[in-house]
């Protein structure tokens, strides 16, 4: 009833809004513009509402206000129906059924499925598509209606372009032949070969720490890491915006979480400060990323770890996005801020740089290491990273820290440069800094996944991040550069990203508030 009565209330508002445009009355425009709900500024975020009054009609903008105004309050009868289908999908997140209702767990996910089929059978559900070749800066995939496209490809995770490296793929090979393809058991029985000790001593020289620990997966990695060393009656101090593993990690571990501002350093010192005027037995970990994955920033590890000094309490730091493509020598925000060895946990995950499954913790301390090892029960319990896997990454990190690395690391900024110029002198917000995640700002999710199904069509594969990687509102495409992409590529892709959310304002305008209820 209330979106209803907004709705009701913002058409008489915009009605006031447009004669008084036929009239030149800018002074009004402004002051009713005022009036309307927030409701509709965040849908109609295209509409300059706090600038009414500057519209002088030059350059056409006037005009192209007063035509999206009136394509958005036109009487329902004169407006084409919409597909309930796509109604439903387009006004539900997934926030709306994160907390069912009923006793019964199998049928109270009903209401959740019914609403990822609408979004399937109108191609608004991002997730799920399928590889149909190797991913390179251009890829070819299907999506769940079996629907297949080939577009410039910001989909991978592939930094460095590794997938098609032929010393990669050579590595691979020979572990194949050498070992074959099997991981023989966890790594605590005998799932670890010889080249699984050579890559943790290749891990330990890129990050400064002498002490590694291999794990099947990124996410088992920073899991494990908090699980195993966390106790009930100890503390943790996470990032708000910290990787999925390391918060469900925390929750795991204890209750006594404290999730602080995102890269607020003092927050953490006052909540340290708060923690050990009360506790001066159990442990505090703080936890946080190197470079964060949806908003593609990074905290003051320097002032980070001095305040945790301070407070006796120990830092995790996750740099599973850019160790190996950022940084000197590709050691990442670490090596940037002149961190190498001097952090007190290190964790990061192979899949984003290394070009494989894992990940690993790591450390100055033999008995940490020895410590989480026995219980992070995703190292323990968890078969370990396949003999492929292994040498794949240890490949990986020996061109990392090679002259051809910088080469790589040079172009693929090359093209993040390109991507983001071009993004933003169209216009368009690009968030963060300059990183291999360069994340588009949209906000509206309507907005976000009708541009996301014309994206697929015209060839730029992106993915549409939404609840529950971000709040409700602040929906984004997430573009991951790699280094073989071009620039023209990249410039390329940033102008079909500006007429696809064109096109999606446009048509959304058009249907917004027609559907039949």
């Amino acid at each position: 009833m209330t979106i209803e009565l907004d709705q009701r209330e913002d058409g008489e508002l915009i009605g006031i809004i447009l004669q008084a445009a036929g009239r030149g009355d800018f002074e009004t425009m402004a002051r009713t513009a005022s009036e309307v709900s927030e409701m509709t500024r965040n849908w109609a975020t295209h509409i300059p509402w706090d600038d009414l009054a500057a519209l002088d009609g030059a350059d056409g903008e006037l005009a192209r206000v007063v035509e999206d105004l009136t394509e958005m309050w036109e009487p329902a009868h004169l407006r084409n129906p919409v597909d309930p289908d796509e109604e439903y999908a387009l006004d539900k997140n997934a926030y709306d059924f994160y907390r069912p209702a009923g006793r019964n767990l199998l049928t109270r996910t009903e209401d959740f499925y019914d609403w990822v089929q609408a979004r399937r059978r109108t191609e608004t559900w991002q997730y799920s598509r399928v590889l149909e070749a190797a991913p390179d800066s251009v890829a070819q995939i299907t999506n769940d209606l079996g629907r297949r496209a080939r577009g410039i490809n910001f989909n991978s995770q592939d930094y460095l372009s590794f997938n098609t490296h032929p010393a990669i793929r050579e590595a691979a090979a020979r572990a194949m032949h050498d070992y074959g393809p099997h991981s023989a058991g966890s790594p605590m029985v005998l799932g670890n070969t010889r080249i699984s000790d050579d890559l943790e001593a290749a891990l330990g020289d890129l990050v400064g720490l002498d002490h590694v620990t291999l794990f099947p997966t990124g996410w088992a990695a920073g899991f494990g890491a908090v699980v195993g060393l966390v106790r009930q009656s100890d503390h943790i101090l996470i990032d708000r915006l910290a990787h999925s593993c390391l918060q469900q990690g925390a929750r795991a571990a204890t209750r006594n979480v404290v999730r602080y501002e995102h890269l607020n350093v003092e927050a953490v010192r006052r909540h340290l400060t708060e923690i050990r005027a009360t506790d001066s037995r159990n442990g505090i970990l703080v936890v946080t990323d190197g470079l964060f994955s949806v908003d593609a920033d990074w905290p003051d590890l320097v002032t980070l770890q001095r305040v945790c000094r301070e407070h006796d309490a120990t830092l995790l730091v996750d740099v599973a996005h850019d160790l190996g493509s950022m940084g000197p020598g590709g050691t990442g925000v670490l090596g940037m801020q002149g961190l190498l060895g001097e952090v007190d946990i290190v964790m990061g995950a192979f899949s984003k740089t290394f070009c494989s499954n894992g990940g690993f913790v790591a450390s100055r301390s033999p008995a940490l290491k020895q410590y989480v090892k026995m219980f992070g029960g995703s190292h323990f319990f968890s078969n370990a990273l396949s003999p492929v896997q292994t040498a794949v990454v240890r490949e990986a990190a020996r061109i990392i820290r090679s002259p051809e690395g910088d080469v790589l690391r040079d172009r693929l900024f090359t093209a993040i440069h390109a991507l983001r110029d071009e993004l933003t002198g169209r216009g368009l917000t690009c968030m963060g800094e300059p990183s291999p995640i360069v994340p588009l700002l949209i906000g509206n999710e309507k907005l976000a996944r009708t541009a996301n199904r014309l994206l697929f069509d015209r060839g730029v594969l992106a993915f549409m991040v939404e609840f529950p990687v971000t709040p409700t509102g602040s929906s984004r495409f997430r573009l991951q550069v790699q280094a073989g992409h071009r620039p023209e590529e990249a410039r390329e892709a940033a102008r079909i990203i500006e007429g696809a959310l064109a096109d999606s304002r446009a048509y959304l305008s058009s249907a917004f508030g027609s559907a039949p209820r």
